[in-house]
């Protein structure tokens, strides 16, 4: 009976894809999600805190007569100046970025040949996880934005050129993306099969994605003080104080941020250990690794470690695999379903928030 259902849910997004075409029905997919996550959630429209301060700098992104602590993370706020979302309006941006993630998620999945239904349940992995919860709740951040362009990095790692391009527009969006370089740069090698030229090509590539962002923020240093450059997150100060309240509170909003998903890493993690397949056991480690340093200089906690989606979709991607395609499909529709039973929170430095 489950599989009939199966087969009809992957007869009809088929047929949807084949009477209009697989971008219109990511898009559809899309919204969809993005329906069924505010009705999870609580969601908000008016900005606020660092969402408040890319509002006001999308009015007009390069007046410098005033203090503005986000000036550095401009590609946001500047698109939001250019198609006229500015000011109060600017909380758009990030929706139609949390849009365009989901939705590309299940084309991407889909290009790869997964059946709809199994794209379904990956873009799932994504919305329905504090990765699109968040942005949300907090409407006006940027999360959303450089996601979309993190997942695309990882996407197109083939592509050398693009993979670049995407990345350095994640580094200009925010630039906290530079904690997943470490883990691209490895993601990039183990699909480049050991290719010396290619990963050598994708290494000063990416090394260059990050050169408009020096080149903007130095050009911008000249201009004003920004108070989130890195003196502010490196001082002692601010790591005593990250430390101090991210340790006590890091298990559950570490586990907040994607609860039962984790479950996809854990199981990869201990599993290529297992059989002895290091590359790829490196490449979940380190994103994972990197992404909770995140923590040294930050207390966000929850918002913070939810930089580390890619380990969600390479260890669920590396799972599917090893399994048969009916036992994957019934495990994550299964384990997404116990998911919502799971009341939502996240963790900050004042504790668990519902959402």
């Amino acid at each position: 009976m489950i599989n009939n259902g199966i087969e009809r849910i992957n007869r009809f997004f088929i047929f949807l894809e084949t009477r209009s075409n697989l971008i219109i029905t990511s898009f559809v997919i899309g919204f969809i999600f993005l329906g069924l996550d505010m009705l999870y959630v609580t969601p908000k429209f008016e900005a606020a805190y660092h969402g408040l301060q890319y509002s006001i700098l999308s009015n007009n992104p390069f007046d410098f007569s005033y203090v503005n602590p986000l000036r550095y993370r401009i590609l946001p706020s500047l698109i939001g100046y250019l198609i006229f979302l500015r000011g109060n309006m600017f909380f758009i941006v990030p929706l139609i970025f949390a849009l365009l993630f989901i939705s590309s998620v299940y084309w991407i999945y889909r290009r790869k040949k997964y059946s709809p239904l199994d794209a379904i349940l990956f873009t799932g992995l994504i919305a329905f996880s504090c990765t699109l919860y968040i942005q949300l709740v907090a409407p006006g951040y940027t999360d959303s934005i450089f996601y979309f362009f993190l997942f695309l990095s990882f996407a197109f790692v083939k592509d050398i050129i693009w993979c670049g391009v995407f990345f350095a527009l994640a580094m200009l969006t925010h630039e906290s993306s530079i904690f997943l370089l470490p883990g691209l740069l490895l993601y990039s090698g183990y699909i480049h099969n050991g290719n010396k030229s290619a990963t050598l090509k994708q290494f000063f590539m990416l090394l260059i994605a990050i050169i408009p962002l020096l080149i903007y923020r130095y050009w911008v240093s000249k201009q004003i003080t920004v108070e989130y450059d890195l003196n502010f997150y490196f001082s002692k100060k601010n790591i005593l104080f990250s430390l101090k309240k991210a340790i006590p509170l890091m298990p559950a909003g570490a586990f907040y941020a994607f609860k039962l998903f984790w479950l996809f890493p854990i199981y990869t993690l201990c599993k290529t250990w297992k059989k002895r397949e290091f590359k790829f056991f490196t490449i979940i480690i380190v994103i994972i690794i990197f992404d909770f340093i995140q923590l040294i200089i930050a207390f966000d906690i929850t918002r913070m470690l939810c930089l580390g989606f890619p380990a969600i979709l390479l260890s669920a991607e590396k799972i599917k695999e090893e399994w048969q395609s009916e036992k994957f499909t019934h495990f994550v529709l299964g384990l997404t379903i116990l998911n919502f039973f799971i009341f939502q929170y996240f963790m900050s430095s004042d504790g668990l928030i519902p959402m």
